[in-house]
């Protein structure tokens, strides 16, 4: 992702894992799914973030996944939607702008980014708060959640492994010991832990749903349930564990959207399972966020959309 760094692209520096999620993406792409008519977000959008009137969205770049892997150019961009239907890209005050970002969070009035192995604290006008980078070999950062008012975790694709990101400073620091995850992708954080799911092989049903405690005291990650295919997302809505991705799971594999049951029973929902694919998963308490990557659109859904069965 952005160029100057040890760590800047998913497909230089992290081999095999890298390569097998832009071909599995590529092959989702060219599935025949249903399309959205009118396109609300731009290309490849990752992840949209609600702030009062607007809606904020960060994109890896036109083009998509191919891009992603094989390029350090500035490609994304962080994407401002107004009520009007409007889309305006937000230039970044330091000029350096986004390679390929994946992931957003708020933090009180500032939106963080994570962009490959860097985390960017920004204004909504686009000015700079800091920019903090990992330099060690293999990074590539992809989510980032609000862990408290001081600290924000955010997770490394690249070595399977969570960091905790000062909000003042963006000072980066390991979280939860040598606890390690393959193919780590998006988490959502609970009081007492993380719900995280893993990346799968192309045409494997091995992406998994992980439970993971918030000590370090060398405790490992616990399987919730497996069988999923390409699974990118996870979201808490009201006490239910919704999972959201491209293949669904090996008993339900049209699914893009899943709930699990405290039993590990796996239930396929209504919402979003008839798109190409869900990237992101957001619940700002009375609404469900749903990002479709290769539909190049969102959805606002209500909570009770995670009891609905498909």
């Amino acid at each position: 992702m952005p160029e100057k760094r040890a760590a800047t692209s998913k497909h230089n520096h992290t081999g095999d894992l890298f390569e097998m999620k832009v071909l599995s993406l590529l092959v989702a792409c060219s599935v025949a799914c249903p399309v959205v008519a009118e396109q609300k977000l731009p290309p490849f959008t990752e992840a949209v973030l609600p702030m009062g009137n607007y809606i904020y969205a960060v994109s890896i770049g036109p083009g998509g996944p191919d891009e992603e892997f094989g390029s350090n150019a500035a490609n994304g961009g962080l994407y401002k939607l107004t009520p009007e239907g409007e889309t305006e890209e937000i230039k970044l005050s330091d000029g350096q702008g986004l390679r390929n970002p994946t992931g957003m969070v708020r933090s009180g009035n500032q939106i963080v980014i994570v962009d490959g192995n860097e985390v960017i604290s920004t204004a909504p006008d686009g000015t700079i708060n800091w920019r903090q980078a990992l330099d060690d070999d293999g990074v590539f950062l992809y989510d980032i959640e609000a862990l408290d008012e001081s600290t924000l975790l955010v997770s490394d694709f690249g070595r399977g492994v969570f960091f905790s990101v000062a909000t003042q400073t963006g000072q980066i620091q390991p979280y939860n010991g040598d606890l390690h995850i393959s193919g780590l992708a998006r988490f959502a954080i609970t009081e007492t832990g993380i719900y995280a799911v893993s990346w799968s092989g192309d045409d494997a049903w091995d992406s998994a749903l992980y439970w993971v405690p918030h000590s370090g005291n060398g405790d490992t990650a616990t399987s919730l349930a497996n069988g999923f295919g390409n699974l990118e997302s996870v979201e808490i809505i009201d006490d239910t564990v919704v999972v959201g991705g491209y293949r669904g799971h090996e008993e339900h594999p049209t699914a893009k959207l899943l709930r699990v049951a405290t039993d590990g029973a796996i239930h396929p929902l209504s919402a979003g399972s008839r798109s190409r694919g869900i990237s992101d998963i957001l619940f700002d308490g009375s609404s469900i966020w749903l990002t479709y990557f290769y539909n190049a659109s969102y959805a606002e859904l209500p909570s009770q959309a995670a009891q609905n069965l498909d």
